[in-house]
């Protein structure tokens, strides 16, 4: 299996993610959309307006899962409203909604939304959470010096050890164990 770059892997991560929480719902595929039995709209429609609701009124789960689909493009791909509601999430302390965002602005999937000061201040907040993940990217960056953060093989040792406590298995492979 190829070994994927830091954030292409978070990438994959939300990819996977997003496509359990949207497959959990479904039932087996009947030929036809299943419809929602009060409304006679699609299922589908009536899940994605009760996530918009609770997100709507605060819930941070709901506000990051909102982005996510946005992200995945479930119902449509629009990177302003997962940029929207991730960071409406992230603001309030949700640790995966933060390093979301700081994967969309590395600007990898979407040039004009790089952006390295608000990329390393959410991947620091998410990190500073406890997110494995994020402690895991921020270790890359400060064993390699890069996206704007010095060279600092200490640091990045204690963020792989923190990562790697929580079973993170590519901190403990950076830290030589498996």
């Amino acid at each position: 299996m190829p070994i994927l770059p830091p954030f292409r892997r978070a990438a994959v991560a939300l990819l996977a993610l997003a496509l359990l929480a949207g497959c959990a719902g479904r039932s087996p595929d009947s030929g036809t959309a299943p419809k929602d039995s009060q409304t006679g709209q699609p299922a589908a429609q009536t899940q994605q307006e009760q996530l918009r609701q609770q997100a709507e009124r605060g819930d941070l789960d709901s506000q990051f899962q909102l982005g996510s689909s946005y992200f995945v493009g479930q119902p449509e791909k629009n990177l302003k409203q997962a940029e929207y509601w991730w960071k409406r999430a992230a603001d309030k302390g949700h640790a995966m909604a933060a390093v979301s965002l700081a994967y969309l602005y590395t600007g990898r999937d979407a040039p004009e939304f790089a952006n390295q000061r608000d990329m390393l201040k959410y991947l620091n907040q998410s990190a500073a959470a406890g997110n494995p993940m994020a402690q895991h990217v921020l270790g890359n960056l400060y064993r390699r010096g890069e996206g704007g953060v010095p060279r600092d093989p200490d640091q990045a040792l204690r963020l792989y050890q923190s990562a790697c406590a929580q079973d993170y298995q590519a901190s403990c492979a950076a830290l030589g164990r498996q």
